[in-house]
């Protein structure tokens, strides 16, 4: 009798324990990322690319009134959560900061999704644009309180409205609800907003809220009147071709950079057939609502790391920056402030430049009023008929 066939032998494996722990914290940490609710924005679902509250987001920002890009503007992202199951409440949220280029584009990168939870979910997404002389901007409502219907995740196209003088800074700063980097940029505007909210009960711009940072507001006629500040006589080609002794000629046109108004006007020189280092830019104000301080908050964010002085008044700025000179003052008694910016090519130096400013201070009896949309008439005649240079006492100092 033939015994019984062998049983083949086992052969040995070991359990894949550790790929399935692996396994099980991969599942886990799903299970915690947060849902993600349907984009709520007007038209989301028909949008060829994809829109999700994720993002990633991407636009660029334009004048409204020129359509020309808006550079520099800071725009904030900010990802809302809320946490529950039956009883859901605000969970926090997480942003992302971002300044608009020289095409007015932006691009924010898809959400982290760094707050997490069983119970977490990614509920909405706010866009928050903020620069200085504009209407700031949020994804879902205006300024006047209407929900907002043209915002897109892709391809945003977003129209910023200069600021005009009977905007309330009240109501701008109650819209923005605004995130801490532009609670910062629009600090400036506290101090407005406090004097409007007091406008509105009834009461006249009390002292505090009138006074200047160093002096109380003297009694001066404003030379805008019921119509526009009119700065263009302030400093003519001719005059700025007899201190820079260049034979430039200029096409002398407005600044778009800030609204035009009974208090402001901003002059820009452009150079004939030349490039922007030989451009010069002459911004006014004159007898402003509010006083000066406002003014200064201006003249010192827009030139950081400026000297201060006495060279024009006791309140004088100087900065030397790449391929630029600035000169900027302060003058209490007249009611005014001005920012001269001037290129490398067309100021040789410095001194130059405060040569100019001087002259634009000697000036300010020019400034006028012109009627409101009215267009500025400046014409620049052959350098050569330009009278021979004439140079003060003063001027002869700073050795131009």
């Amino acid at each position: 009798m033939s015994a019984p066939p062998a049983t083949p032998a086992k052969t040995p494996h070991s359990t894949p324990r550790f790929g399935v722990r692996v396994a099980l914290v991969a599942l886990a940490l799903a299970a915690c990322a947060p849902l993600v609710r349907p984009a709520p924005f007007a038209g989301a679902r028909d949008q060829v690319t994809d829109a999700t509250l994720v993002g990633p987001f991407d636009g660029q920002v334009v004048d409204e009134s020129t359509g020309e890009p808006v550079d520099r503007a800071t725009v904030v992202g900010i990802w809302s959560y809320d946490r529950g199951d039956g009883f859901i409440g605000p969970y926090g949220s997480e942003s992302y900061e971002t300044e608009t280029d020289a095409a007015g584009r932006y691009r924010i990168p898809p959400a982290e999704l760094a707050i997490r939870g069983s119970t977490v979910r990614l509920v909405a997404f706010t866009l928050v644009i903020y620069k200085r002389g504009y209407v700031g901007y949020r994804s879902e409502s205006t300024l006047e309180g209407e929900p907002r219907t043209d915002f897109t995740v892709r391809h945003n196209k977003i129209g910023l409205r200069k600021w005009r003088e009977s905007d309330s800074h009240a109501d701008h700063l109650d819209y923005l609800a605004a995130p801490r980097v532009i609670q910062r940029l629009a600090s400036w505007e506290a101090d407005l907003a406090n004097l409007d909210l007091y406008r509105e009960l009834g009461g006249d711009a009390p002292e505090a809220a009138k006074a200047d940072k160093t002096a109380a507001i003297p009694d001066v006629k404003k030379a805008g009147g019921d119509g526009w500040l009119d700065a263009s006589d302030l400093l003519s080609p001719d005059e700025i071709r007899q201190r820079t002794r260049t034979q430039t000629r200029f096409v002398v046109g407005e600044l778009t950079d800030l609204e035009r108004t009974s208090f402001y006007h901003g002059v820009h020189f452009k150079a004939k057939d030349k490039g922007e280092p030989h451009d010069i830019a002459v911004r006014v104000w004159q007898a402003p609502p509010g006083g000066m301080g406002p003014v200064i908050d201006t003249i010192e964010t827009t030139m950081v790391g400026a000297e201060k002085g006495d060279e024009i008044t006791e309140l004088t700025w100087t900065l030397e920056a790449e391929g630029v000179y600035a000169v900027a003052f302060v003058d209490q008694a007249a009611q005014a402030g001005l920012i001269l910016t001037c290129g490398d090519m067309e100021c040789a130096d410095l001194a130059t430049a405060l040569v100019l400013a001087r002259e634009l201070h000697r000036n300010l009896d020019r400034l006028g009023s012109a009627p409101v949309g009215s267009k500025m008439n400046v014409v620049d005649d052959d350098p050569a008929s330009a009278p021979p240079a004439t140079i003060d006492d003063d001027d002869e100092e700073d050795g131009t």
